[in-house]
């Protein structure tokens, strides 16, 4: 095993400083986070190297439609994109005299993308280069939407005070949850009876499901205190959310059910992923977290 680099080399120090968000493409990882920091991973995130990310931005959330070509967003409306599995990166949008942030990246097809962020802000391409602004009725431009999500051929945004629209053959309707507190991240369940729902999660342990057949949304319990405020789709349709004070909790999308992990940190997560061979990666306030999967409870799903 090849020794821990010493702690005053920049690489330490980007794999233990704020990372918001992490993905996989192919079987390599890319995270990315503060001033512009993109890391790769070939190892299932035990080591990491930097790439040049052309930005000082703050970089908040990254997609991989393909192994190969990728993108990520951040601070001053930042948007680089990758053909080379985020090796070399290119700015396509940033506009650095503003004071608008996106926080979410989403594909809706190989080059067919959504973001979302601050002051209402969401911005779409068609062409997986040209970018443009679109505007959601009746929204009121002092709140931020943290969350953008594709549920089959309809788009789901969520964001503050529980603001949350659906787009459905091409039209946009307001869909909030029954709650004021801000939503920060949703996922689209992938297996059994749930296939297809929306789950929405946010401030103080919230979490939410909104089905096809039943377009509102719906209560689900947690239990924790925690806010959420990433999460991901594991390979047997589990959900592993990561909030504040190091939450992980594991959510069974067929039962409903949660169970609380212990934390790998006391700072807050932001984003995890699961690496090939089943461990999880997760990324926050302090760096990489590398998490072994606990065997399965009663009552979960398995593969």
């Amino acid at each position: 095993m090849a020794a821990a680099p010493p702690t005053d080399t920049p690489i330490w120090r980007a794999t233990h400083g704020l990372l918001l968000s992490v993905a996989r493409a192919g079987h390599h990882l890319v995270a990315v986070g503060d001033r512009g920091i993109v890391l790769l991973s070939d190892d299932r995130g035990a080591t990491w190297t930097e790439a040049a990310s052309g930005t000082e931005a703050l970089l908040t959330d990254i997609v991989f439609p393909s192994p190969a070509e990728g993108w990520a967003v951040g601070q001053d409306s930042t948007i680089l994109h990758t053909n080379d599995g985020g090796q070399h990166w290119a700015v396509q949008n940033t506009q650095a005299a503003g004071d608008q942030s996106l926080f979410s990246v989403a594909a809706l097809g190989p080059h067919h993308l959504m973001a979302t962020g601050a002051y209402a802000l969401v911005l779409e391409t068609q062409d997986g280069r040209a970018w443009s602004p679109v505007k959601l009725p009746n929204m009121d431009e002092d709140y931020h939407l943290n969350c953008v999500q594709p549920r089959g051929p309809d788009v789901v945004i969520m964001g503050e005070a529980g603001h949350g629209f659906v787009r459905h053959d091409g039209a946009w309707t307001a869909m909030p949850v029954p709650y004021d507190g801000s939503q920060f991240g949703c996922l689209t369940a992938t297996h059994g009876s749930m296939a297809g729902a929306i789950y929405s999660f946010g401030l103080r342990g919230s979490l939410f499901v909104a089905t096809a057949a039943a377009p509102g949304w719906k209560r689900i319990e947690t239990g924790v205190p925690n806010s959420i405020f990433g999460g991901t789709v594991l390979g047997d349709g589990r959900f592993v959310l990561v909030g504040s004070s190091g939450l992980v909790l594991l959510f069974d999308p067929e039962h409903a059910t949660c169970r609380v992990l212990p934390p790998p940190t006391q700072a807050a997560l932001s984003g995890i992923v699961e690496a090939d061979g089943g461990k999880w990666v997760a990324v926050g306030e302090d760096g990489v977290h590398l998490i072994d999967p606990p065997p399965a409870a009663s009552g979960e799903m398995t593969q």
